[in-house]
């Protein structure tokens, strides 16, 4: 019976660390999704100018990697920003709740996606002597928003906000925090307390 559950404490231990190598290079590498662009093309020369327009698919892709500290910041902000009331969701008039969402959020959602794979080059970076200068890019954040507002669907939010949430890494900033603000033993006050 021991036996058995130091077993089965062990095959916990061991999933527990695979899920955790698993997240570890999810993190380091990155993850990147596509999207899917229709446009109406011209034809070069002066057929396109008179001539019909061709339809043309074009996929894109995006990279997520694990943000700087200040672009988590930017997405924490956009994430306390959203709302979401739980207990309307659950009554009768989920359908109507669920669409008053979707007009108030969505332009939100796709700037955050936006922000997320922008990154740090959502900044333009000038070098002011020994120090730097960073400016919005709101051309190419507005740009992007744009295009994720029209391209991602509800199914690929949902794994887009799973994704982003996973490489965020909120879980070694909050540790980290939970580290930094913790008593220290080395702390100068507990030392003169003990010798007190």
């Amino acid at each position: 019976m021991e036996d058995q559950k130091q077993n089965t404490a062990k095959e916990k231990l061991e999933a527990l660390e695979k899920e955790q190598s698993e997240l570890r290079q999810l993190i380091q590498q990155g993850v990147t999704f596509d999207v899917t662009i229709t446009y109406n093309k011209r034809s070069k020369g002066w057929r396109g100018f008179f001539g019909a327009r061709e339809s043309v698919q074009e996929k894109k892709v995006f990279r997520i990697e694990e943000p700087t500290l200040s672009t988590l910041d930017r997405l924490s902000q956009i994430w306390l920003e959203l709302e979401i009331d739980e207990t309307r969701l659950n009554d009768k008039e989920y359908m109507a709740t669920a669409k008053q969402m979707a007009a108030k959020e969505s332009r939100r959602l796709a700037r955050l996606v936006a922000i997320a794979v922008l990154g740090e080059d959502y900044y333009k970076v000038s070098r002011c002597g020994d120090s730097f200068k960073r400016s919005e890019d709101t051309k190419r954040v507005t740009a992007l928003t744009s295009l994720f507002y029209h391209s991602i669907k509800p199914s690929d939010l949902f794994t887009l906000a799973v994704l982003i949430t996973n490489v965020s890494n909120l879980g070694d900033f909050t540790n980290s925090i939970r580290l930094m603000s913790a008593a220290r033993t080395s702390d100068p006050t507990h030392l003169i307390e003990q010798q007190a």
